[in-house]
């Protein structure tokens, strides 16, 4: 009996120890398995292995854009009509690839007429420099001959005779009354002979004479340099004339010609820059969702011609309608591997970039989010829609 007894021991131990190894190999990884409504459930995809010790998060989701869809019209107030459309709807275009043509006949001709008003402006106003130039020239050369002639004349109005016989009046003058003061000493003494006083007399009578000759002389002189003087002033207003006329052309060409030039540059440069909206380009990556009209349609300003979806910044994985228990060990920058429906066997690295609530809940309580991945650059031909699984792995 004590050996059966001991017998059933150990084979009980050893169950037992079987048992506790099993458990220590379950513990080391456990999953948590989050399913989208609609979509399947995880027993149809595979699951990547196992890379590290840790808690593991499996959810269901699709490939969005992180932006999204834009309608592009032709854009600068430009319309017309639709030359052709070189997408169609699923196509995928890069940055700058063409998209439609505007029938841009009279585009071009307003690229035509402003160049030619331009040229026009631009020839007026070489013509006015020009003529500006001439005028400053002809305006210096005039004040220049006006400046000779005023010297000429100021030359001709001498004072000299004036001053000479001003000098000759003052000689005579005093030589008169030294005659004067001769003869009447003579006539005072009375002792002198009657011819020596009729002598002296004689002589102041002469200075008399020369002092009136002397004031004529100088008044003539006088009257001379007057009409000189008079004579000068034709030339002085000459000079006044043509300093103001070369003065007023010192302010440079009229500013009407270069704001002609300027007006007329503009008027270029807005119908070049519409004749460049005549062609519909790519923004960025994209994937043409629709095209909104067909060729030779009358499009206006702004009119959705086609419909984009960027996927410039690349695709995400996003989870949908996932609860607050299981987003609460979830956090941006964690590695996650996504499996696609449409290339199950080959896995893509990604890793999380955030979570996002989901407004509009009815309550708190019922609280919903979103996990956005950011795959890796990969050569799979990814598009939109496409759906999967992501596995997220979370450290202890």
């Amino acid at each position: 009996m004590v050996r059966v007894a001991c017998s059933v021991v150990r084979d009980w131990m050893w169950v037992f120890a079987a048992a506790v190894v099993v458990l220590a190999g379950c513990a080391t990884r456990s999953t948590e398995v989050m399913e989208v409504e609609g979509l399947p459930t995880a027993e149809a995809l595979p699951t990547v292995p196992a890379l590290a010790a840790g808690r593991t998060v499996l959810a269901d989701g699709r490939l969005e854009s992180p932006y999204p869809p834009l309608a592009l019209g032709f854009g600068g107030g430009v319309s017309g009509h639709v030359l052709t459309i070189t997408v169609r709807p699923g196509d995928v275009v890069q940055a700058g690839d063409l998209l439609a043509l505007l029938d841009d006949t009279d585009l071009r001709q307003a690229v035509d007429d402003a160049r030619l008003a331009l040229d026009r402006a631009t020839v007026d106003r070489d013509l006015a420099q020009a003529q500006w130039e001439r005028d400053v020239a002809n305006a210096e050369e005039a004040l220049a001959a006006a400046q000779r002639a005023l010297t000429t004349a100021q030359l001709q109005v001498s004072t000299t005779a004036v001053e000479e016989a001003r000098t000759a009046l003052e000689r005579a003058r005093q030589a008169e009354a030294n005659a004067l003061q001769q003869y009447n000493d003579a006539y005072n003494r009375r002792w002198e002979p009657q011819e020596i006083i009729s002598a002296y007399y004689d002589g102041w009578q002469r200075a008399v004479r020369e002092r009136e000759l002397a004031e004529l002389r100088l008044a003539d002189a006088e009257d001379a340099a007057s009409v000189g003087y008079l004579q000068a002033q034709g030339p002085a207003a000459d000079v006044a004339r043509a300093q103001r006329a070369r003065d007023a052309l010192q302010a440079g060409l009229a500013p009407a010609y270069d704001r002609a030039v300027e007006d007329a540059q503009r008027r270029l440069a807005d119908a070049e820059e519409a004749l460049t909206h005549a062609r519909l380009a790519a923004p960025w990556a994209a994937i043409v969702l629709s095209v909104d009209v067909a060729p030779a349609a009358t499009v206006g300003a702004g009119t959705p011609v086609v419909t984009l979806l960027d996927i410039q910044d690349g695709l995400r994985f996003v989870t949908q309608n996932l609860s607050e228990q299981h987003v609460a060990a979830i956090r941006p920058g964690q590695r996650a591997v996504v499996t696609l429906r449409a290339f199950p066997d080959t896995p893509l690295e990604g890793t999380v970039e955030a979570v996002v609530p989901l407004t509009g809940q009815a309550a708190p309580t019922d609280a919903r989010f979103a996990v956005h991945m950011r795959l890796a650059a990969g050569d799979l031909p990814l598009l939109p829609g496409l759906t999967g699984r992501v596995e997220i792995f979370i450290e202890h």
